[in-house]
């Protein structure tokens, strides 16, 4: 699994705003999967339900997606019918922060032993098409938080300063700037 990043960038948003795993087409027709269908993605720590999206461009033994376009319902001021909540999806839940145990119970850091930044590049994972479902949603799938911040009025469009919030620390209230 290579993993890739793209988190909180408004103009991606209007241009994808879900996640898919791209996996190598010819390994996914060979699964019996076709594009945006329901796949179960499962690693040696957990599982996620996610689309799939086949290309030929991939590996045969790779896949990969953008990272932290999934988000909690009720996170970032959106809609929470917004497609962050419902089919994006985050990688968290197929990645350990620690290495298997070592000899006298030591656990290493899930790091690149040269830089120290995240090594995830090498997940092994094992993907089936999902069963059957009316929620069509990626999973896990968290109840809203209650976030004390309005929903966005810019919805799925950049307007830079059409609204701005503003936590007013000392009271923990929220304010609406309009410029």
């Amino acid at each position: 699994m290579y993993h890739s990043w793209g988190s909180q960038n408004a103009w991606l948003r209007q241009i994808s705003n879900a996640n898919k795993l791209y996996m190598n087409r010819k390994r996914g027709t060979e699964l019996g999967l076709k594009d945006d269908d329901w796949i179960e993605v499962s690693s040696h720590i957990g599982k996620v339900l996610c689309q799939v999206k086949l290309m030929s461009g991939c590996q045969v033994d790779t896949v990969w997606t953008w990272n932290a376009i999934g988000k909690r319902a009720g996170a970032w001021g959106l809609n929470k019918e917004s497609p962050e909540f419902r089919k994006g999806f985050l990688l968290n839940h197929l990645i350990s922060a620690l290495l298997p145990e070592k000899e006298g119970g030591f656990h290493y850091s899930n790091s690149d032993p040269i830089t120290g930044q995240a090594a995830w590049y090498d997940l092994k994972v094992h993907i089936q098409k999902a069963k059957p479902s009316n929620n069509q949603r990626s999973e896990p799938y968290f109840l809203p938080i209650s976030a004390n911040i309005k929903e966005s009025k810019c919805n799925l469009i950049l307007k830079y300063f059409l609204e701005t919030f503003v936590t007013d620390l000392p009271s923990g209230t929220i304010k609406n700037l309009v410029y």
